[in-house]
Order: C-alpha cells, then structure tokens, then sequence
C-alpha cells in the first residue's frame, strides 16, 4: 500500500490506522474525519486506552472501519446542540462496513434533557439515510438522544438497501433502539435491544414508515432480544402506508420479547380495508413474555 503524505490521498487499496491522522483526548474530531475522508478501502480505528472523543462525523463510501476491543467512541460533552446532530452519519452512501466487537459507540442521553440542549429526539448514535450495502457487525450503540440506529431517507422514494446488522447491542437509547422508516431488504440477527426510554414510542426497534413512498420489504429479523424497553419491544407502526405502497414484507424468526413495558409485539396498520397496504407479517417460533401489557396487540 502507498500514501502519500503532503497531499493525505492515500491509495484505494490501503490498511490504514486512525492515529497515523493524530489523537486527541480532549477532541479527536479532526483526526478521525480525516481518517475517514482518506480514501482507505480499510480503517483500523485503534484502542489508545482513552476514548475518541468526538464531534459529528460522517461516514464514506467504499470504506469498511474495524474499531478494536475495547474502542470507544465518545460524543463530546457540550456539543450535539443541534436537534439533528448524529454521531456517525451518511447519506445516499453506499458500501460501508462498521465492525467492532467488544466496542461501544455512545453519547450522552442524560445530558440531552436539560439547557442548554432543547428537546428533540434525532440525535442517533448512527443514522443511515437511503444508503445501500451497508454491515454493521458487533458493536455496541449506546445512550444516544434519539435512535441507536436510524434507517431514513435522504431522497424521497430512495430506500435504504440491502442493510445486515448482526451481533449489536442497542443500549439505553431515548427514542428506540432502532427506527426503520425505509427499508428494503434489511436482515437484523444476534441482536439486543435494551433500556429504551426518554420520549415515545421507547421501543426496542420502531418500523414506522413517514409517506407511502417508503417501504418495509424483505425485511427478516433472527434470533434477536428486546428487553426492558419502556414502549414495545416489536412495534410497527404503518398507517401512513396505503393500497398504493409496496406490499409489506416482515418475518420475525426465534425472536424473544421480555419485561417490556407496552407490548411485546404492537402492530398498528390503520386505513380502511380497500386502502390499506397489502402484504405479510409474521411472528415464527419468537416468545413475548412478561410485557407489561399483552404479549401481541393489533390495533385499528
């Protein structure tokens, strides 16, 4: 691999580490965006025994980031004043991978509640906004003020594609573990979602579609846990799609709800028969369990 330095345009092909930019322990930021706007095809984002305390960062294409064990990624304290201010974003992206096993990516959702933050509920630990081919492997997302993973949209009628999420643990996020309002084509395995709570719906993961335009398709979710949540631990929310979106495809498979608050899975369709979305949802072999309400209630 080649680098070259006096103009930081590194080959597409390179195995670079995030120190060769710098480290900061009072503010990183400049050194991991760089890091991350390198053109590296892989980053190593290194355990330097302190955490990488960092303002906003966005993400790249083509750019697979391995955090060590150990890593943590720190909002700064006092930043984050915006209602939108994400701690790893990307927009319209595409061919990204995000490991780290034994790693955690937090932010500071106690801070969020009092001035001089106002109050909003998009503040996400990662927010994917209709990108494609995107894997998110081991990490721990936690304490955000809004979503431990957002999956939105950037354009509208461009979904996000093709997405695996797999060993991740969603930790005391405010609004939900994780949010799908577009996806088409997302395989969530190994997954916890735990402690939600802050502002509704505090659900372990939230399908919840902003316009017919949006899509839940082929969309499966295995082997995963919500535990603890103040809301529901399942929770789809699809009133604002219609005869005129794409059917629904969702299929929870060996799926376990326990202790949360509400319900352990909550379906709310909406519209009347000749204008609601068509499709299939299905619950096989999953277990809800000492919810705090039914195990499964559909509403409307």
């Amino acid at each position: 691999a080649f680098c070259d330095w006096s103009s930081d345009v590194c080959s597409s092909d390179l195995v670079a580490k995030a120190s060769w930019w710098g480290f900061n322990a009072e503010d990183s930021t400049e050194a991991l965006q760089a890091a991350i706007d390198s053109g590296a095809r892989k980053l190593i984002v290194e355990n330097m025994g302190k955490p990488w305390i960092v303002t906003p960062l966005r993400l790249a294409g083509n750019q697979e980031i391995l955090f060590e064990d150990g890593v943590e990624v720190l909002a700064k304290e006092g930043a984050f004043l915006g209602g939108n201010d994400s701690l790893f974003s990307a927009r319209s992206q595409e061919n990204i991978t995000l490991i780290g096993y034994g790693a955690v990516l937090r932010m500071r959702r106690w801070d969020y509640d009092k001035p001089p933050y106002k109050k909003a509920e998009w503040r996400n630990v990662l927010d994917l906004k209709s990108c494609r081919n995107v894997r998110v492997y081991g990490l721990t997302l936690a304490e955000s003020g809004g979503d431990g993973i957002y999956l939105g949209t950037a354009k509208k009628g461009v979904s996000n594609r093709n997405i695996h999420i797999k060993d991740v643990v969603c930790d005391r996020n405010y609004r939900q573990g994780i949010s799908v309002i577009t996806a088409d084509g997302l395989l969530i395995e190994n997954t916890v979602l735990y402690g939600t709570a802050g502002t509704p719906p505090m659900a372990g993961i939230d399908f919840e579609p902003n316009n017919p335009s949006e899509r839940l398709t082929r969309v499966v979710m295995r082997d995963c846990v919500t535990l603890g949540n103040s809301g529901a631990g399942y929770a789809l929310y699809i009133p604002t799609l219609d005869a005129s979106s794409a059917p629904v495809s969702i299929r929870f498979e060996r799926c376990l709800s326990l202790n949360d608050a509400y319900a352990g899975l909550a379906l709310t369709t909406g519209n009347a028969p000749d204008a609601a979305v068509k499709g299939t949802i299905e619950a096989r072999d999953c277990i809800f369990e000492s919810c705090g309400g039914p195990g499964v209630i559909v509403t409307d």
